[in-house]
């Protein structure tokens, strides 16, 4: 493939070449608009069976294992559960697996879903007679919307060495089905054994892929719910930057009008609010972050953490507290994070109140109104897995859980439902940021650990730019500065 030459800002510079190449065919900037099938649950409790007569099998990883997998996007009118099983045949005896954990589909929002199994391979390089059962639980007569499924082997090159293994088995379950790179063009029905009737369902955009050069789904009409691509300006939208919010539409020959109801279209392209990645989520994973992690050094790593405590802190100096676990521990001789476990039964939230119950130590606190926009880590935090923490990330209650979630949220924490939906910034710390302009870039960004030069940038620059995106038209805190001494500060780098 011809190498392409992609452009982006300049993060750091790079102590070696990643050595991975885009795709000749795609540039991340095409999109096909297409329908997904739909189908009616006849009862409270659907069984869909897909076999596959025979599946050849291929060594992954240099270890003597082939991976089974099976995935694809759905869309359920009503909440509902998925449970998936596999059953297949190799070399005369007969093996079965069950996903031992449900997949919960919130109301009326696509969803990826997938299962894998791992078979060592012996002798023979063909699987036999290999069944997915797929249940879904829900109301009857709920319609189901799918797209983009398949039952197949994981056959990608870079796996078949051991470039990627470490990668893939890192929150594997977080990237399913992308990560199995199947072909995301076939009908739902294509190995489906069950004899259903398949309406036509809702319009779905499915963006192309730098580097693989799949076209995936994107949730067009719910940009902040990802499904296969990440956004590209989540803070900072509406997204400009033309590279990554336009799509040509490349089967526009096929569309008719009404196919582009409730999109933004402008010269034949659909327009993001958002912006996406140029990759999708997988090739991020094994093809930019994979390649380029190792060329950080450990102060690198520590750089997000650093950001972060230092806002926290920031907060609580300005209320003039001290960091939550400190003060509820002082103040009621309870340990913090037990306390916030056993309030929410020891599960996560996103997981539901019917998941497995977690750990202690396997718990993430989150701060329920993000911490980015200021606001303090407190006893209305909340309980999540590693795994719905990281995807909640800095997200506002109100873009990542269902108006159910959030009624069940608000009951919890005891935050009102109005507050939960709502998505600007602290204003009573910005206040009194504000306020106390000059103390922030003359002691707190003059401290020696923020005024270290780390990677070319200074600490206390990456501070004063995560604050100045997530305040921007409200106030310019230099400009601020500037009004009561006359001059700018010297603790930042004043463009």
């Amino acid at each position: 493939m011809a190498q392409k030459d992609l452009r982006t800002y300049r993060r750091r510079i790079t102590t070696r070449e990643s050595g991975y190449h885009t795709c000749e065919d795609t540039t991340g900037g095409e999109c096909r608009i297409v329908y997904s099938e739909k189908y009616i649950c006849a009862s409270k409790s659907e069984v869909l069976i897909f076999r596959r007569e025979e599946l050849h099998l291929v060594e992954l990883f240099e270890k003597e294992i082939s991976i089974i997998a099976f995935g694809g996007y759905i869309r359920s009118q009503n909440k509902a559960e998925v449970k998936f099983k596999i059953a297949y045949k190799y070399e005369g005896v007969n093996y079965e697996y069950q996903e031992p954990e449900k997949k919960v589909l919130e109301e009326g929002c696509w969803s990826n879903i997938g299962f894998h199994v791992e078979h060592t391979i012996n002798k023979e390089m063909i699987a036999h007679d290999v069944t997915v059962t797929m249940t879904v639980s829900t109301l009857a007569y709920s319609a189901l919307e799918l797209i983009s499924f398949n039952l197949d082997v994981v056959n990608k090159d870079e796996f078949l060495d051991t470039s990627c293994a470490v990668s893939f088995y890192q929150k594997t379950y977080m990237h399913v089905p992308y990560l199995y790179y199947f072909d995301s063009m076939l009908s739902f029905n294509t190995f489906l054994v069950n004899d259903i009737k398949l309406t036509k369902g809702r319009r779905v955009v499915l963006k192309s892929c730098n580097r693989c050069g799949r076209y995936l789904p994107i949730n067009i009409d719910d940009e902040m719910k990802t499904l296969s691509f990440s956004l590209h300006c989540k803070k900072r939208a509406p997204c400009v930057h033309s590279t990554f919010r336009s799509y040509t539409i490349t089967n526009i020959d096929e569309l008719k009008k009404d196919d582009l109801n409730g999109l933004t279209i402008v010269d034949n392209k659909v327009i993001s609010y958002y912006g996406h990645q140029l990759e999708c989520k997988a090739c991020k994973k094994f093809f930019v972050n994979a390649p380029l992690n190792p060329q950080r050094n450990p102060q690198q790593f520590k750089e997000d953490g650093l950001r972060r405590r230092a806002i926290e802190v920031l907060v609580n100096d300005l209320l003039h507290t001290n960091l939550v676990h400190f003060e509820f521990e002082r103040r009621t001789k309870k340990e913090f994070s037990e306390y916030i476990w056993k309030k929410f039964d020891k599960r996560c939230f996103k997981c539901g109140p019917k998941s497995k119950p977690i750990e202690l130590g396997e718990m993430a606190l989150d701060h329920t109104m993000p911490l980015a926009y200021l606001y303090r880590l407190d006893e209305t935090a909340t309980c999540l897995c590693s795994s719905h923490n990281s995807q909640k990330s800095d997200n506002f209650p109100v873009d990542f859980y269902s108006e159910e979630e959030l009624v069940r949220l608000s009951s919890i924490t005891g935050l009102s439902l109005d507050f939960l939906h709502t998505k600007v910034v602290n204003k009573e710390v910005l206040d009194l940021l504000v306020k106390n302009v000059v103390w922030f870039y003359d002691e707190f960004l003059m401290d020696p650990e923020y005024q270290k030069i780390r990677d070319g940038i200074k600490t206390s620059n990456k501070i004063n730019d995560s604050l100045k995106r997530i305040i921007a038209g409200r106030v310019d805190l230099a400009e601020q500065y500037k009004l009561q001494t006359g001059r700018y500060p010297i603790s930042v780098t004043i463009e």
